[in-house]
């Protein structure tokens, strides 16, 4: 894509100003901000998400997915499309586009990176995570990698700003912990908490 319409232009200015940390804060399960944190001591890994947008009947639509089970720490859990950064990648935003084909069928050629969002650590899977929006140029079709995905989660932009769609609730996170009073957006009736909480925060700010 050589442009991106004019109502991303304006997300994409909007960018210029994050709120970064406060609004991460807002989303916290249990965990120390990126700024808290000295990332020259800790040992990490580095992904990268795609923030996916698209526009139908008149309306921004944003992408999420649901994880397959698996044997591991996000088994099962809401997340954008994304994954750990490969040597051959050029750069984190090859990552997100790279990952976002492989998951859901989306090609690099169809997306327009409209700018990135505050990097996000997890430190129960040690990822520090740089968060990418992209605009489609059409109505996606999804090919889902049956291996990664169980379900693609589509839903308007402008939920976020709905009051009720931020609630707080214990999450059991395995058979001995559980969280308590999480916060999470309910979207489409799935439970959203954790780094994309994090990121989905910074976007409806």
């Amino acid at each position: 894509m050589e442009q991106c319409t004019s109502i991303y232009e304006k997300i994409q200015y909007a960018l210029n100003d994050l709120p970064a940390d406060f609004a991460h804060k807002e989303m916290y399960p249990i965990r120390k901000s990126i700024a808290e944190i000295d990332l020259d001591k800790e040992e990490f890994r580095t992904s990268a998400v795609l923030a996916l947008m698209f526009e139908e009947n008149s309306r921004i639509k944003m992408v999420l997915t649901q994880r397959q089970e698996y044997a591991g720490k996000h088994s099962g859990q809401i997340s954008f499309p994304g994954g750990k950064s490969e040597d051959y990648d050029v750069d984190f935003q090859s990552t997100a586009l790279r990952e976002a084909n492989e998951e859901i069928g989306v090609h690099k050629e169809n997306v327009c990176i409209i700018g990135k969002l505050t990097d996000v650590f997890i430190p129960v899977s040690k990822f520090l995570v740089h968060p990418f929006i992209g605009y489609h140029s059409s109505i996606p079709t999804f090919q889902l990698s049956e291996r990664e995905v169980k379900e693609v989660i589509v839903f308007d932009l402008l939920d976020l700003l709905k009051e009720d769609i931020i609630k707080s609730k214990d999450i059991r996170i395995n058979e001995n912990q559980k969280l308590k009073e999480v916060p999470y957006f309910e979207i489409k009736g799935k439970v959203v908490w954790g780094a994309t909480a994090l990121i989905l925060n910074e976007i409806r700010h």
